[in-house]
Protein backbone atom coordinates (compact mmCIF):
# COMPACT_ATOMS: atom_id res chain seq x y z
CA UNK A 1 0.00 0.00 0.00
CA UNK A 2 1.21 3.52 -0.75
CA UNK A 3 2.58 5.48 2.18
CA UNK A 4 0.38 8.36 1.02
CA UNK A 5 -2.86 6.49 1.71
CA UNK A 6 -4.39 6.78 5.19
CA UNK A 7 -7.21 4.25 4.75
CA UNK A 8 -7.66 1.67 2.01
CA UNK A 9 -10.54 -0.77 1.64
CA UNK A 10 -10.63 -3.49 -0.99
CA UNK A 11 -13.76 -5.59 -1.51
CA UNK A 12 -14.73 -4.93 2.11
CA UNK A 13 -17.79 -6.81 3.34
CA UNK A 14 -19.59 -6.71 6.68
CA UNK A 15 -22.60 -8.93 7.30
CA UNK A 16 -24.88 -9.06 10.32
CA UNK A 17 -26.62 -12.37 9.79
CA UNK A 18 -28.57 -12.02 6.56
CA UNK A 19 -28.08 -8.23 6.47
CA UNK A 20 -25.23 -7.07 4.23
CA UNK A 21 -24.30 -3.71 5.71
CA UNK A 22 -21.24 -3.40 3.46
CA UNK A 23 -21.19 -5.19 0.16
CA UNK A 24 -17.75 -4.88 -1.47
CA UNK A 25 -16.53 -1.41 -0.48
CA UNK A 26 -13.52 -0.10 -2.40
CA UNK A 27 -12.25 3.13 -0.87
CA UNK A 28 -8.97 5.03 -0.80
CA UNK A 29 -8.45 8.01 1.53
CA UNK A 30 -5.31 10.09 0.85
CA UNK A 31 -3.07 11.17 3.69
CA UNK A 32 -3.70 14.81 4.57
CA UNK A 33 -7.17 14.93 3.04
CA UNK A 34 -10.39 15.99 4.71
CA UNK A 35 -12.57 13.22 3.38
CA UNK A 36 -16.37 13.26 3.46
CA UNK A 37 -18.53 10.13 3.55
CA UNK A 38 -22.13 10.77 2.51
CA UNK A 39 -25.19 8.76 1.61
CA UNK A 40 -28.76 7.99 2.70
CA UNK A 41 -29.71 6.44 6.03
CA UNK A 42 -28.85 2.75 6.12
CA UNK A 43 -26.23 3.06 3.38
CA UNK A 44 -23.43 1.71 5.61
CA UNK A 45 -21.67 4.89 6.81
CA UNK A 46 -21.62 4.06 10.52
CA UNK A 47 -20.64 0.44 9.83
CA UNK A 48 -17.69 1.60 7.74
CA UNK A 49 -16.65 4.06 10.48
CA UNK A 50 -16.83 1.26 13.05
CA UNK A 51 -14.61 -0.98 10.92
CA UNK A 52 -11.98 1.74 10.37
CA UNK A 53 -12.02 2.55 14.10
CA UNK A 54 -11.53 -1.12 14.97
CA UNK A 55 -14.87 -1.48 16.79
CA UNK A 56 -15.91 -4.19 14.33
CA UNK A 57 -14.06 -6.73 12.21
CA UNK A 58 -14.86 -7.21 8.52
CA UNK A 59 -16.59 -10.34 7.32
CA UNK A 60 -14.22 -10.42 4.36
CA UNK A 61 -12.02 -8.15 2.27
CA UNK A 62 -8.96 -6.06 3.02
CA UNK A 63 -8.78 -3.02 5.32
CA UNK A 64 -5.55 -1.12 5.98
CA UNK A 65 -5.36 1.91 8.26
CA UNK A 66 -2.29 4.15 8.45
CA UNK A 67 -0.17 1.70 6.52
CA UNK A 68 -1.04 -1.58 8.16
CA UNK A 69 -3.64 -4.10 9.19
CA UNK A 70 -5.90 -3.10 12.08
CA UNK A 71 -4.01 -3.39 15.34
CA UNK A 72 -5.05 -1.60 18.54
CA UNK A 73 -1.52 -1.23 19.86
CA UNK A 74 -0.07 0.04 16.57
CA UNK A 75 -2.88 2.59 16.19
CA UNK A 76 -2.86 3.73 19.84
CA UNK A 77 -2.46 7.51 19.84
CA UNK A 78 -2.58 7.66 16.03
CA UNK A 79 -6.36 7.32 15.51
CA UNK A 80 -9.14 9.09 17.40
CA UNK A 81 -12.90 8.86 17.02
CA UNK A 82 -16.03 10.91 17.63
CA UNK A 83 -18.92 8.41 17.58
CA UNK A 84 -22.24 9.81 16.41
CA UNK A 85 -23.96 9.14 19.73
CA UNK A 86 -21.03 9.75 22.10
CA UNK A 87 -22.15 9.82 25.74
CA UNK A 88 -20.34 10.60 28.99
CA UNK A 89 -20.94 8.81 32.29
CA UNK A 90 -23.39 10.73 34.44
CA UNK A 91 -22.32 12.06 37.83
CA UNK A 92 -18.56 11.85 37.10
CA UNK A 93 -16.59 15.03 36.46
CA UNK A 94 -15.73 15.44 32.79
CA UNK A 95 -12.10 16.18 33.59
CA UNK A 96 -11.70 12.76 35.24
CA UNK A 97 -13.31 10.99 32.30
CA UNK A 98 -11.25 12.84 29.72
CA UNK A 99 -8.01 12.24 31.59
CA UNK A 100 -8.83 8.52 31.48
CA UNK A 101 -9.33 8.79 27.69
CA UNK A 102 -5.96 10.52 27.38
CA UNK A 103 -4.25 7.86 29.51
CA UNK A 104 -5.74 5.19 27.24
CA UNK A 105 -4.08 7.04 24.34
CA UNK A 106 -0.75 6.37 26.06
CA UNK A 107 -0.17 9.72 27.80
CA UNK A 108 1.29 9.96 31.29
CA UNK A 109 -0.77 11.37 34.17
CA UNK A 110 0.67 14.91 33.98
CA UNK A 111 0.64 14.95 30.16
CA UNK A 112 -2.96 13.74 30.14
CA UNK A 113 -4.15 16.54 32.42
CA UNK A 114 -2.39 19.16 30.28
CA UNK A 115 -3.81 17.69 27.08
CA UNK A 116 -7.36 17.71 28.45
CA UNK A 117 -7.02 21.41 29.29
CA UNK A 118 -5.67 22.13 25.81
CA UNK A 119 -8.47 20.43 23.85
CA UNK A 120 -11.22 21.83 26.07
CA UNK A 121 -9.84 25.30 25.35
CA UNK A 122 -9.89 24.51 21.60
CA UNK A 123 -13.64 23.91 21.73
CA UNK A 124 -14.41 26.73 24.18
CA UNK A 125 -15.27 24.34 27.02
CA UNK A 126 -12.40 24.91 29.47
CA UNK A 127 -14.80 26.11 32.18
CA UNK A 128 -16.55 22.72 32.21
CA UNK A 129 -13.57 20.68 33.42
CA UNK A 130 -15.11 19.89 36.82
CA UNK A 131 -18.75 19.66 35.75
CA UNK A 132 -20.74 16.46 35.45
CA UNK A 133 -22.13 15.61 31.98
CA UNK A 134 -25.75 15.65 33.19
CA UNK A 135 -25.42 19.36 34.03
CA UNK A 136 -24.62 20.30 30.42
CA UNK A 137 -26.79 21.08 27.41
CA UNK A 138 -26.67 18.73 24.43
CA UNK A 139 -24.51 21.17 22.46
CA UNK A 140 -22.03 21.58 25.31
CA UNK A 141 -21.70 17.82 25.77
CA UNK A 142 -21.20 17.43 22.01
CA UNK A 143 -18.35 19.97 21.96
CA UNK A 144 -16.61 18.12 24.80
CA UNK A 145 -16.99 14.87 22.86
CA UNK A 146 -15.39 16.62 19.88
CA UNK A 147 -12.59 17.84 22.14
CA UNK A 148 -11.63 14.28 23.12
CA UNK A 149 -11.24 13.43 19.42
CA UNK A 150 -8.44 16.02 19.21
CA UNK A 151 -6.43 14.70 22.15
CA UNK A 152 -2.84 13.76 21.53
CA UNK A 153 -1.45 14.16 18.04
CA UNK A 154 -3.51 11.70 15.95
CA UNK A 155 -2.71 11.04 12.31
CA UNK A 156 -6.33 10.12 11.55
CA UNK A 157 -9.49 11.59 13.10
CA UNK A 158 -12.92 10.04 12.49
CA UNK A 159 -15.84 12.42 13.05
CA UNK A 160 -19.35 10.97 12.74
CA UNK A 161 -21.91 13.82 12.46
CA UNK A 162 -19.62 16.31 14.29
CA UNK A 163 -21.93 19.33 13.87
CA UNK A 164 -25.26 17.68 14.68
CA UNK A 165 -27.00 19.41 17.58
CA UNK A 166 -24.78 22.49 17.60
CA UNK A 167 -26.16 26.00 17.26
CA UNK A 168 -24.87 28.12 14.33
CA UNK A 169 -22.12 29.84 16.37
CA UNK A 170 -20.90 26.54 17.84
CA UNK A 171 -20.98 24.85 14.43
CA UNK A 172 -18.89 27.64 12.93
CA UNK A 173 -16.33 27.29 15.74
CA UNK A 174 -15.99 23.56 15.11
CA UNK A 175 -15.77 24.02 11.34
CA UNK A 176 -12.93 26.52 11.85
CA UNK A 177 -11.21 24.10 14.22
CA UNK A 178 -11.36 21.28 11.66
CA UNK A 179 -10.05 23.60 8.94
CA UNK A 180 -7.16 24.72 11.17
CA UNK A 181 -6.24 21.14 12.05
CA UNK A 182 -6.61 19.77 8.51
CA UNK A 183 -3.03 20.73 7.61
CA UNK A 184 -1.74 18.46 10.39
CA UNK A 185 -3.80 15.28 10.02
CA UNK A 186 -6.29 13.29 7.94
CA UNK A 187 -10.01 13.61 8.66
CA UNK A 188 -12.84 11.23 7.76
CA UNK A 189 -16.16 13.02 8.29
CA UNK A 190 -19.70 11.74 7.96
CA UNK A 191 -22.62 14.16 7.85
CA UNK A 192 -26.13 14.49 6.44
CA UNK A 193 -25.60 18.24 6.05
CA UNK A 194 -24.16 18.57 2.56
CA UNK A 195 -23.20 22.22 3.03
CA UNK A 196 -20.85 21.21 5.87
CA UNK A 197 -19.20 18.46 3.79
CA UNK A 198 -18.86 20.80 0.82
CA UNK A 199 -17.29 23.52 2.98
CA UNK A 200 -14.87 21.24 4.83
CA UNK A 201 -13.85 18.40 2.54
CA UNK A 202 -11.34 18.06 -0.28
CA UNK A 203 -12.62 14.61 -1.25
CA UNK A 204 -15.91 12.80 -0.89
CA UNK A 205 -17.24 9.27 -1.29
CA UNK A 206 -20.91 8.54 -1.88
CA UNK A 207 -22.11 5.25 -0.40
CA UNK A 208 -25.34 3.50 -1.36
CA UNK A 209 -26.57 0.10 -0.20
CA UNK A 210 -23.17 -0.84 1.17
CA UNK A 211 -21.17 0.14 -1.91
CA UNK A 212 -19.17 3.21 -2.89
CA UNK A 213 -20.87 4.58 -6.00
CA UNK A 214 -18.59 7.60 -6.52
CA UNK A 215 -15.28 8.81 -5.09
CA UNK A 216 -14.22 12.04 -6.82
CA UNK A 217 -12.44 15.08 -5.50
CA UNK A 218 -14.82 17.79 -4.37
CA UNK A 219 -13.81 19.93 -7.34
CA UNK A 220 -14.54 17.12 -9.79
CA UNK A 221 -17.90 16.43 -8.21
CA UNK A 222 -19.22 19.98 -7.96
CA UNK A 223 -17.89 21.17 -11.34
CA UNK A 224 -18.96 18.26 -13.49
CA UNK A 225 -21.38 20.60 -15.26
CA UNK A 226 -21.18 24.27 -16.19
CA UNK A 227 -24.00 25.35 -13.89
CA UNK A 228 -24.77 28.62 -12.15
CA UNK A 229 -27.34 28.70 -9.34
CA UNK A 230 -28.67 32.07 -8.23
CA UNK A 231 -30.62 32.33 -4.98
CA UNK A 232 -33.05 35.22 -5.33
CA UNK A 233 -34.37 37.49 -2.62
CA UNK A 234 -37.91 37.10 -4.06
CA UNK A 235 -39.63 34.65 -6.44
CA UNK A 236 -38.72 35.61 -10.03
CA UNK A 237 -41.03 36.98 -12.69
CA UNK A 238 -41.70 34.93 -15.84
CA UNK A 239 -39.83 37.55 -17.88
CA UNK A 240 -36.57 36.59 -16.15
CA UNK A 241 -36.56 33.05 -17.52
CA UNK A 242 -37.27 34.32 -21.05
CA UNK A 243 -34.43 36.84 -20.76
CA UNK A 244 -32.02 34.11 -19.67
CA UNK A 245 -33.08 31.80 -22.49
CA UNK A 246 -32.20 34.45 -25.09
CA UNK A 247 -28.51 34.24 -24.11
CA UNK A 248 -26.18 32.10 -26.22
CA UNK A 249 -24.71 30.67 -23.01
CA UNK A 250 -27.92 29.07 -21.79
CA UNK A 251 -29.42 25.77 -22.88
CA UNK A 252 -31.81 25.23 -19.99
CA UNK A 253 -33.44 27.31 -17.25
CA UNK A 254 -35.02 25.72 -14.21
CA UNK A 255 -37.00 27.90 -11.79
CA UNK A 256 -37.62 26.40 -8.39
CA UNK A 257 -40.09 28.80 -6.81
CA UNK A 258 -40.38 26.74 -3.63
CA UNK A 259 -36.69 27.10 -2.92
CA UNK A 260 -36.57 30.56 -4.52
CA UNK A 261 -33.83 29.43 -6.85
CA UNK A 262 -33.20 29.97 -10.52
CA UNK A 263 -30.90 27.31 -11.94
CA UNK A 264 -29.14 28.12 -15.19
CA UNK A 265 -27.28 25.37 -17.02
CA UNK A 266 -24.58 26.89 -19.23
CA UNK A 267 -23.54 25.13 -22.42
CA UNK A 268 -19.97 26.49 -22.50
CA UNK A 269 -17.16 24.51 -20.89
CA UNK A 270 -16.27 25.16 -17.27
CA UNK A 271 -13.45 27.57 -18.26
CA UNK A 272 -16.04 29.96 -19.68
CA UNK A 273 -18.34 29.83 -16.66
CA UNK A 274 -17.10 33.10 -15.16
CA UNK A 275 -17.88 34.93 -18.40
CA UNK A 276 -21.33 33.35 -18.51
CA UNK A 277 -22.05 34.29 -14.89
CA UNK A 278 -21.14 37.91 -15.62
CA UNK A 279 -23.69 37.97 -18.48
CA UNK A 280 -26.36 36.40 -16.27
CA UNK A 281 -25.79 39.00 -13.56
CA UNK A 282 -26.36 41.76 -16.10
CA UNK A 283 -29.71 40.19 -16.99
CA UNK A 284 -30.67 40.03 -13.31
CA UNK A 285 -29.83 43.72 -12.91
CA UNK A 286 -31.82 44.66 -16.03
CA UNK A 287 -34.81 42.66 -14.79
CA UNK A 288 -34.49 44.24 -11.32
CA UNK A 289 -34.19 40.84 -9.65
CA UNK A 290 -32.15 40.89 -6.45
CA UNK A 291 -30.01 37.85 -5.67
CA UNK A 292 -28.44 36.91 -2.36
CA UNK A 293 -25.91 34.30 -3.51
CA UNK A 294 -24.30 32.67 -6.54
CA UNK A 295 -23.11 29.08 -6.73
CA UNK A 296 -20.89 27.93 -9.57
CA UNK A 297 -20.90 24.22 -10.35
CA UNK A 298 -23.19 21.38 -9.30
CA UNK A 299 -24.02 21.41 -5.59
CA UNK A 300 -22.94 18.42 -3.53
CA UNK A 301 -26.56 17.92 -2.50
CA UNK A 302 -27.67 17.63 -6.14
CA UNK A 303 -24.77 15.30 -6.95
CA UNK A 304 -25.57 12.99 -4.01
CA UNK A 305 -29.27 12.88 -4.90
CA UNK A 306 -28.36 12.02 -8.51
CA UNK A 307 -26.00 9.24 -7.37
CA UNK A 308 -28.32 7.68 -4.80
Amino acid sequence: MSKRIAVECKELHKHFGSIRALNGVDLSIPVGSTFGLVGPNGAGKTTLFSLVAGYLRPTSGQLEVLGGELDGEVLRGKLTVLPQDARWRKGVALGRQMILCARLQGLGKHEAAEEVGRVLALTGMASCLHRAPDTLSHGMAKRIAIAQAFMGDPDLVLLDEPLAGLDPAQARQIRLLIQQESAKRTFLISSHVMADIEALCSHVAIIKQGRIVAQPSMEELTQREAVAVFTLAHPPRDELARAFEKLDYVRKVEIRKVERKVQITVKTDIKSLDEAVAALILVLVEQKSSFVSIQKGTSLEDAVIDAT
